[in-house]
């Protein structure tokens, strides 16, 4: 018994893969099946094997049958192991498995060391999860950090024996956190050789890694066959950069380039421009090349460039926040002309939209701005600074004199906010706003300007219905320099001033009703995935706002710098009646343990609203009454978005006319969509010409618009967009697009036709590489 009790004390200590001499025992010791064993305080690795075997004075263990190590989620396996006492070195043979750090290993026979996990593989392969890439050779050795070495080996990001693409190299390298270096490499299809090169550098890494990106190539009507291979730096963990070098065979080189920064949570930038030397100019509007005859403009630089960036971060302190938005071209087609590819308008949009939310103005607007803010809140107040340029481009390339240039520039613009607050003592509230400008143009009025206007309220609780009367005042300063080029109607002091009342009421309340549907779905796994409506809520919101604010027909002899300078009267009344709908529905799915429990979640899936607006003052007029007659009351407008099921969403804008008895204006977009198999789009836009006295639309528009993806079988993608003018009978845009997207790449053509282009382009992409 005593014997006993010392043999397994001495197969504990063994087993505990710490460095101890085996105790005097037997020659070999076994252990049975499923034997295991927990390592020494500071270390994690976990040991079992079918047969366990030392002998006295060995310096290893060795272990057989399903022979696991096992240290958190990092394991390794194998048939037979041995295991060295003193320096921590493993090795294993026979049908090796091993995960460290996210990397899968297979091999015939291995050898590590469980301390600083370096060792070798024999007929290995080692699949690295992210980014996802295989690499297999008779001999990989697994360097300090996450570095491999090899020689004659496959690379290749896609899954099975025969992949579709690999790189096949002599020898090579892999950093993970780096880069793969093959020398002498072929490019295999489905094994069958069509490139070689000497020397191949691949980015495989987990973090941002610098390489060539995937190309791009296409043709156009007007630009020609392109070519682009853009170039990406990860400078450093803050920072990295994309070089663009772009060719148009009917154009010329464009290169391009995009750098972006992120030194903490509080600041980020992105910086992007780019050139090319064109080769067309239009000297003439009725060139037949021109395809932009509408602006009444022509081009005849042959320079041409656009710089463009999004800028957040703070002064001195995160409190107070900068921003800065850059937006500066060469001349009013650049924009229309490269609005596709990585380097384009489009996605340019998309990028500064994505990260800082902040829009560019349209590919054809004639005015560029650009702007720097500083700005800082407190819990009462803010304040903010901002200088604004604005480029006209009807004055650049000589289109018209630049000395006649009349934009305005806001140079600087000081705001000052107060937020609505309990005026102490009182039960009244109050909130304000003061604005300083000054205002410059190279041709035009300049001088400055002060702006206030608070407002006092009193909300007032009767039962069902809360009411809140409002009332205030608007005093504005002008200081004028210069009086040049305005009109015979202002007047020219150097000082004039303004004031203006305005009051107000609103007056709303809410109604609901919560109607019981089922009850709760029985928690069982029969039924998980089943899913019920428990109950739905009906919401009845009533809104009645009345606005006034005083007419000042002096107005029009004060200078005029921007819309704040001609306040409109109102002395209107504006209903709405707004329903709303919610659900509170139950699904049964499994808890984290396996347990199928319910759970419960709200949607607002419908909310219709109607509103009309009432113009006493119109309704008053006396003026222009042969020409126009009264119309006091707005259209009616009806709101509609439903969102019935996961998949469905519609949103429906439509305006009605009283008078008309017609149907003035749509917006309209019904969407269909489902994450595994794609979506639809529909879209109509309608607008009628009017002539009223309040309003007048020149011009009737009808846009119908088509959109659709459809995820296939076997990775196939088709989708198109179709915009159509039905007035003027023009197709604005017909696109068509067939991909394909394998497991380790993508494949796409694009056909594009507009009203001034006809494109074609194919982008083809390894995925994980990021190249070709």
């Amino acid at each position: 018994m005593k014997l006993k009790f010392k043999l397994a004390i001495s197969l504990i200590l063994v087993l505990l893969l710490c460095a101890v001499t085996a105790s005097a025992q037997p020659e070999t010791a076994q252990v049975s099946r499923n034997a295991q064993s927990a390592t020494p305080e500071g270390e994690q690795w976990q040991f079992s094997a079918e047969k366990v075997v030392a002998e006295h004075d060995s310096e290893y263990v060795q272990a057989y049958g399903n022979v696991t190590f096992r240290k958190g989620k990092n394991f390794l396996k194998a048939d037979f192991a041995r295991f060295y006492q003193a320096t921590k070195w493993v090795y294993l043979k026979g049908n090796v498995q091993a995960r460290w750090e996210g990397d899968f290993y297979n091999a015939a026979e291995a050898e590590f060391d469980l301390k600083e996990m370096v060792g070798w593989l024999k007929k290995g392969r080692v699949f690295v999860a992210s980014p996802h890439v295989y690499f297999e050779s008779e001999f990989i050795e697994k360097h300090n950090g996450a570095t491999y070495s090899f020689k004659d080996a496959k690379v290749t990001a896609c899954d099975g024996e025969n992949p579709l693409w690999s790189f096949e190299s002599s020898e090579g390298d892999i950093t993970i956190n780096g880069y793969a270096n093959l020398w002498h490499s072929k490019f295999n299809i489905k094994g069958v050789p069509v490139m070689y090169t000497p020397y191949m550098n691949l980015p495989v890494k987990r973090k941002r890694q610098s390489g060539v990106l995937t190309p791009e190539v296409g043709t156009s009507d007007r630009l020609g066959a392109k070519a682009s291979i853009p170039y990406y730096w990860a400078i450093n963990d803050e920072m990295d950069a994309t070089f663009y070098a772009e060719y148009y065979g009917k154009r010329g080189f464009r290169p391009g380039v995009d750098f972006r920064h992120s030194e903490d949570v509080n600041t980020k930038g992105e910086w992007r421009a780019d050139w090319i030397y064109d080769s067309k100019a239009y000297t003439s509007e009725d060139d037949d090349d021109n395809p932009f005859t509408d602006d009444g403009l022509t081009r005849d630089n042959h320079n041409r460039w656009w710089i463009r960036s999004k800028y957040n971060g703070y002064i001195g302190s995160p409190e107070w926040q900068t921003f800065l938005d850059i937006d500066v071209v060469s001349d009013q087609d650049y924009l229309r002309e490269f609005k596709h590819g990585a380097n384009g308008y489009e996605n340019t949009r998309e990028e500064f939209l994505e990260e800082f939310g902040r829009d560019i103005q349209t590919a054809d607007a004639q005015n560029r701005t650009s702007t720097a803010l500083v700005s800082r809140s407190w819990d009462k107040y803010a304040v903010s600074a901002k200088v604004q340029y604005t480029d006209n481009l009807k004055y650049r390339n000589g289109n018209n004199p630049t000395s006649k240039d009349p934009t305005l520039q806001k140079l600087p613009q000081v705001d000052f906010y107060a937020f609505k607050d309990v005026i102490p003592g009182t039960p009244l509230e109050w909130e304000g706003s003061l604005r300083g400008d000054y205002f410059w143009r190279e041709y035009g009025m300049s001088g400055g300007r002060i702006d206030m206007n608070p407002v006092v309220s009193m909300p007032l609780d009767a039962g069902m219905v809360t009411f809140i009367p409002r009332a205030g005042f608007r005093a504005t300063s002008y200081m004028v320099g210069s009086y040049q080029n305005a009109s015979s109607d202002i007047r020219r002091d150097t000082m004039q001033g303004r004031f203006l009342g305005e009051a107000g009421i609103s007056a709303f309340s809410e109604f609901y009703r919560v109607f019981d549907l089922n009850s709760d779905p029985a928690a069982n796994a029969e039924n998980v995935g089943s899913s019920n409506w428990l109950s739905l809520k009906h919401s009845i919101i009533p809104r009645l706002d009345y606005d006034w604010v005083q007419d000042d027909p002096d107005q029009e002899k004060l200078p005029y710098f921007d819309s704040r300078d001609r306040i409109t009267a109102r002395n209107d009344i504006t209903f709405s009646l707004t329903n709303v709908f919610d659900r509170k529905a139950a699904t049964v799915v499994e808890g984290p343990d396996g347990t199928p429990i319910v759970n419960t979640e709200y949607l607002e899936f419908l909310r219709v609203r109607l509103e009309q607006g009432y113009d006493i003052d119109e309704a008053r007029r006396t003026v222009e009454r042969d020409e126009y007659e009264r119309r006091p009351f707005s259209d009616t407008m009806a709101e509609v978005l439903l969102t019935p099921l996961d998949w469905a969403s519609l949103r429906s804008r439509t305006w009605f006319s009283p008078y008309l008895g017609d149907i003035t204006e749509h917006e309209n977009v019904l969407k269909l969509f489902h994450d595994n198999y794609g979506y639809v789009l529909f879209g109509y836009d309608y607008l009628r010409e009017i002539d009223e006295y309040k309003r007048q639309e020149n011009d009737e528009m009808q846009v119908v618009r088509y959109e659709a993806k459809a995820r296939l079988p076997y990775g196939f993608v088709v989708g198109g967009e179709f915009r159509s003018d039905l007035n003027k009978e023009i197709d604005l845009e017909k696109t068509a697009t067939l991909g394909w997207n394998h497991q380790c790449f993508s494949l796409e053509f694009v056909a594009s036709k507009t009203t001034i282009d006809e494109r074609y382009s194919l982008n083809f992409n390894l995925f994980t590489m990021g190249m070709y």
